[in-house]
């Protein structure tokens, strides 16, 4: 009840938002967004600008999405990740719990080729978008669990020694870490 007062409150106050979404979640657990949500004002997505890419250099982030809240420092640390990985052109590169794939898409610049993964299906979909958008055609992206999906193309890679033996792995895990099983891919795959 009310949602309309709501809204308007909102927006009267704070003239730059763009996006109100609605999330009823009864269940008594540590989750906050469900994926039960209800888009009432705006844009169904977010926008923002991290780094310069040929492409329009933005990100769409939808409500699901993980991003970092801090578009400066982000851009920074990135920078960061870039430069320690060292890479010239010809490495393969994976990039755990990636998000919308905004260091994916930092890396795959440089990179030969990189793979993201992450377990929400909508950032996903997200980080496709925005390597189509940004024109980047190198980076490649799966949903599912890190501790599931990487070691799963270890397996299938077989003798494919480029494959298996990434030279690049970025993790930027949740905050509970990393998993076991996921560590000790990452361990066998030697990068």
């Amino acid at each position: 009840p009310g949602i309309e007062e709501y809204v308007s409150s909102i927006t009267s106050t704070l003239p730059f938002v763009v996006s109100i979404y609605l999330c009823s979640n009864r269940n008594n657990t540590n989750v906050v967004l469900n994926g039960n949500l209800r888009q009432i004002y705006g844009r169904p997505s977010l926008r923002d600008v991290i780094g310069n890419f040929t492409g329009a250099p933005f990100f769409e982030i939808s409500p699901l999405s993980f991003y970092q809240v801090n578009p400066v420092q982000t851009e920074k640390l990135y920078s960061l990740a870039l430069e320690y990985a060292g890479l010239t052109g010809n490495e393969t590169v994976w990039d755990l719990y990636c998000g919308i794939g905004t260091i994916s898409l930092f890396l795959a610049d440089k990179a030969k080729q990189v793979y993201g993964v992450e377990i929400i299906p909508q950032a996903i979909e997200d980080a496709k978008e925005n390597a189509k958008r940004n024109g980047i055609a190198n980076a490649e992206f799966f949903v599912g669990k890190a501790e599931e999906v990487l070691p799963e193309f270890y397996e299938e890679q077989g003798a494919n020694a480029d494959m298996r033996h990434p030279d690049v792995i970025v993790v930027d895990p949740p905050r509970k870490g990393c998993d076991e099983v996921c560590l000790s891919t990452m361990l066998r795959m030697k990068p």
